[in-house]
């Protein structure tokens, strides 16, 4: 099935409405729901995560997470066919194991990157998992083609389970670090009215995340609506990881903290870019071509925007006590972020077809992106030198 989008608008919605069937809205249900779970409950386990793990090392919550999400993978296959009537409870576990993840990982990454190298570990760490984006997608979807029914989805998570398990065993080699000191829950908003350079950057993190709230659903639902076929998903997503390798490993290599203003205005018309090409038409093509352009320049907006509010926490000389609440405070505001897109977005469907409403979002979402490069070059990085 093809829908093709063009000038006039009258014609988008009669094109498109014509278009939409019920096998479309069961698809994007089933990607919109967990999502909503997965983002509220990472939200609420960065919270807890701080509570329970407090006075240990960012290195156990992180070896939780591998082990929750081990958790989550052989849930699945426990479920086999059931999981499908489970989607929002499958949505809130998975938050739960990586909310538990990302709450170590990010600390982690905070206390041993040294300031100079934080460029480069981001660069090379995008690069690195875009390489498992290359085979692990395309595994997939020559699995589930060739598997009939549930067969090949059970291999698939069978595969992931076993990826999370190596991953929990080296783990138990890396150095434990320092322990994270218990700040009270409301010290993570406290920073955010003390400071005004964080305030700045968490409304930056608010406004990156209802990006990120329509990227985990936008293409994929897009180019499977287009096609209805698992492989052409697998080769679309290891083509965009490819290319999101490739841009990595070049912000990695030429941009440096005098040049990320131009990276990140690079990355932000991009993606942009990227949009607009879904206004040309939504086959297949269109949509791989949105997925290449859009993967081939977020990296030069994303990973300055990930270093740069490390730099503002730099500056506060308490934050080896305090860097747990900076850190709960940015994660929340990125969920927030994503959950008001997710949330507009369930809302618009009820009135605009899903594939429109996705292409508005994702116009919407990058060109406010916009504001963020203006902020981060006007304001915040003159203050972190």
């Amino acid at each position: 099935m093809t829908i093709r989008i063009a000038f006039p608008m009258t014609k988008i919605w009669k094109v498109v409405w014509n278009a939409l069937t019920q096998e479309c809205q069961k698809i994007f249900s089933h990607i919109r729901i967990p999502n909503i779970g997965y983002f509220v409950a990472l939200s609420v386990v960065f919270y807890a995560a701080s509570k329970v793990f407090h006075g240990q090392p960012p290195l156990v919550p992180y070896r939780w997470g591998l082990f929750l999400t081990m958790a989550f993978y052989g849930l699945l296959l426990l479920l086999s066919h059931h999981a499908g009537h489970m989607i929002l409870t499958l949505g809130i576990i998975y938050g739960i194991a990586q909310g538990s993840y990302w709450f170590g990982f990010n600390l982690m990454t905070f206390d041993t990157i040294d300031k100079d190298s934080r460029m480069h570990f981001f660069g090379m760490s995008g690069a690195i998992n875009s390489i498992a984006g290359v085979a692990a997608p395309l595994f997939s979807g020559f699995i589930i083609s060739t598997f009939s029914g549930l067969g090949g989805y059970l291999i698939v998570f069978a595969a992931a389970l076993a990826l999370y398990a190596a991953a929990l065993i080296v783990s138990s080699g890396v150095p434990m670090g320092p322990p994270m000191h218990l700040q009270p829950v409301t010290d993570s908003w406290r920073v955010v009215a003390e400071r005004p350079d964080w305030a700045l950057i968490i409304k930056t993190v608010v406004i990156r995340g209802t990006r990120e709230g329509i990227t985990s659903i936008s293409g994929l639902f897009l180019i499977f609506f287009a096609t209805h076929n698992a492989a052409l998903v697998g080769i679309y997503t290891a083509a965009t990881a490819l290319a999101r390798m490739a841009a990595s490993l070049l912000v990695t290599r030429h941009v440096r903290d005098s040049r990320q203003m131009q990276a990140m205005s690079l990355g932000v018309a991009g993606i942009i870019g990227a949009g607009l090409l879904l206004l040309a038409g939504s086959s297949w093509p269109w949509i791989f071509a949105y997925g290449v352009l859009f993967a081939l320049t977020l990296p030069f907006y994303m990973i300055p925007s990930e270093t740069i509010p490390m730099g503002v926490m730099d500056n506060d000389p308490q934050i080896t006590q305090r860097r747990v609440s900076y850190t709960l405070s940015r994660e929340v505001a990125l969920n927030v972020g994503r959950l008001l897109t997710v949330a507009i977005l369930s809302i618009g469907v009820h009135w605009i077809a899903a594939p429109v409403m996705v292409i508005i979002l994702i116009l919407a979402t990058s060109v406010i992106q916009i504001w963020n490069v203006w902020a981060m070059g006007r304001i915040i990085t003159p203050e972190i030198g």
